[in-house]
């Protein structure tokens, strides 16, 4: 017969409510015997004893006054006296309650005595005023022996009181021994059973469920190999039924699967392998998942040296793995550039990145939502070979067209010499326009010029400890006429007590110069240029700023401003530059060990920053 576990949870607090009511009336019963005794003691032989008590201390009243009485032949007169004739009914009555309040054996008998004696010792006194010729000692000595004989009564009565309430305390407390006795066997009853279900009854509910948890973990680990047996005849029973057929189906599920899994492994395995680009996996501890021939080539070492290993260890045994993992450390964070392999032959590889992320709808949050990493090293020879060709290119027209440049300059000055001859006005206006031209062309050869210095890896830069004020003081008044030409107020803010900087002035110069002429090509009349010098958020470095209150740089142009011919205004030609000022900027600045950037929202202006590291001091 299968019962339910909700009826289990009724017969368990069913059976602890019935041993709180168990006690509850045993506890009734006893306490109420005890209070029965207790009260039959205090109503019955402390009263008798208090009658006994008070009739003796009347009869003494009684017998004082008639002894009185008669020795002074007064008896009649004693008669009329209201004292006596009050402590006589007083004797009366309690006389009449002792004998309505008979409790114990023997008490009746000796209650009549009692009556008997009293009113002998009442009579005595009676015929002494019947017969008042009877001498008074006679008389005295008949009166004492009666009231000793009533006296004799009354201690007696107070005895077999007090004896009996001796007795009954001692019934009394051999009840309370009792009841002692029967609560304590109770509840030791009560206890034993209560304990028992509390170390029995939650384990009973709570041990099946922590054993479906365990299992339930190892479902979710994929150990689909668990079983549940829960012989109990009720709810627990059928779940354990239903968890086996769920691990028996899901079982089946991973076999059926674990063929074509494997198949799709080896199939993703031989695609990575035949693979151009050089191919690594890594986990998110940073333990290389997988490497494809090419990537095993590159690295030069077997493969059970570097799938499964830990990245950081192969790095310590391979260069090339060491130039990957600086990458992805974001130990260069501003380009990342090429590797080089070979010694003879040179081949040029870029790294790209990327990370895996888990799926959002996973909820397995113990292990975050990174899985990994996967890298790819991509053959750019040919490519770097032709931007080497382009740079050398570059080079060689910059070169070449500075001659005839500086012949066209030349030829325009004699032009406009007036000992050469007159211009007309229209003559003028075609000079104006080549020398501005001119102009353009010299300014985009020298750019050239830079870049290709540049990317040839021939920049060179002489630092020295420089003042930062002295460096836009500078910038300043090399700009300044040009600013105020266009009717814009330039000024300066430089924080005091700046440190020194490592910073090779012409170049300084020339950055803050060029971002300062940006500022002024951008801002509209009657606009604010500042320039500004601060500690940077690094205590190692200070920052410069070129602040301005023109339109202000979209958010899409913001990120590739400092790309090489990338140009905001394309469309402006009152406007057009070479688009390689920002780029050259950019390789000043980290020729000196700083770094660059710019913010900016449409229609507030714009601010570009730039960083330069402090003198450092001896110690």
């Amino acid at each position: 017969m299968n019962i339910s576990i909700k009826s289990k949870l009724y017969v368990g607090i069913g059976l602890l409510a019935g041993f709180v009511i168990l006690l509850w009336i045993s506890g009734s019963v006893f306490i109420n015997t005890l209070a029965e005794n207790s009260g039959a003691i205090i109503q019955d032989n402390i009263r008798s004893v208090s009658y006994a008590q008070q009739m003796e201390q009347t009869l003494n009243d009684v017998y004082t006054s008639q002894v009185t009485a008669i020795s002074s032949s007064n008896a009649i007169g004693l008669l009329e006296k209201e004292s006596y004739q009050q402590s006589v009914q007083r004797f009366e009555e309690l006389l009449g309650k002792q004998l309505a309040n008979i409790t114990e054996t023997g008490e009746q008998e000796l209650s009549n005595h009692l009556q008997e004696n009293y009113e002998n010792f009442i009579g005595i006194f009676a015929s002494t005023i019947q017969s008042p010729a009877a001498p008074a000692q006679v008389i005295n000595q008949r009166l004492t022996s009666a009231y000793h004989r009533l006296q004799q009564n009354l201690s007696q009565l107070t005895t077999m009181n007090v004896d009996a309430i001796h007795r009954k305390n001692s019934i009394a407390q051999e009840t309370a021994s009792s009841v002692t006795l029967y609560m304590s066997v109770i509840g030791a009853f009560c206890s034993v059973l209560g304990i028992l279900m509390l170390i029995r009854f939650p384990s009973y509910i709570v041990d099946p469920i922590h054993e479906l948890i365990r299992r339930i973990k190892e479902i979710a680990n994929r150990n689909y190999d668990q079983s549940l047996e829960f012989h109990t005849g009720d709810e627990y029973e059928e779940l354990a039924d239903a968890f086996n057929k769920m691990a028996r189906k899901l079982q089946e599920y991973e076999n059926s699967n674990l063929d074509r899994i494997m198949s799709e492994k080896k199939r993703v395995e031989t695609i990575i392998n035949h693979m151009g680009d050089a191919v690594i996996g890594l986990d998110a501890g940073n333990d290389i998942l997988f490497a494809n021939d090419k990537a095993i080539e590159l690295i030069g070492q077997p493969k059970e040296d570097i799938v499964g290993q830990y990245a950081p260890d192969v790095a310590s045994r391979s260069d090339l793995f060491h130039q990957i993992m600086q990458s992805l450390s974001g130990e260069s964070q501003d380009e990342v550039g090429y590797l080089k392999v070979g010694d003879q032959k040179e081949r040029y590889y870029s790294i790209e990145v990327v990370p895996v992320p888990r799926d959002r709808k996973a909820e397995d949050s113990d292990q975050g939502m990174h899985l990994g990493n996967i890298i790819t090293l991509k053959n750019v020879t040919r490519f770097h070979e032709m931007d080497q060709a382009k740079t050398n290119f570059i080079s060689v027209v910059s070169h070449e067209l500075k001659t005839p440049i500086s012949s066209i300059n030349m030829s325009l000055r004699l032009l406009g010499d007036d000992r050469v001859g007159m211009l007309n006005e229209e003559q003028q206006e075609l000079v104006s326009s080549i020398q501005k031209d001119v102009r353009r062309m010299k300014q985009t050869t020298s750019d050239l010029l830079d870049l290709t210095k540049i990317e040839s890896g021939n920049i060179q830069v002489s630092t020295s400890e420089t003042v930062p004020k002295e460096l836009l003081e500078y910038a300043y008044e090399t700009m300044i006429m040009q600013a105020s030409q266009k009717d814009l107020s330039m000024g300066m803010q430089v924080n005091g007590n700046l440190p020194n900087v490592q910073a090779d002035s012409q170049k300084t110069v020339w950055v803050l110069v060029n971002l300062i002429s940006n500022a002024i090509r951008y801002t509209g009349p009657d606009g604010q240029i500042t320039l500004e010098a601060t500690l940077a958020e690094d205590p190692e470095f200070v920052q410069f700023a070129v602040k301005d209150t023109g339109e202000g740089i979209a958010a899409e142009d913001l990120d590739k401003i400092f790309d090489k011919y990338y140009q905001v205004d394309k469309d402006q030609k009152d406007r057009k530059g070479s688009g390689l000022g920002l780029s050259i900027a950019k390789e000043f600045i980290r020729a000196q060990g700083g770094r660059i950037w710019a913010e900016s929202t449409p229609g507030t202006g714009s601010r570009f920053y730039f960083t330069l590291p402090q003198t450092k001091k001896d110690r």
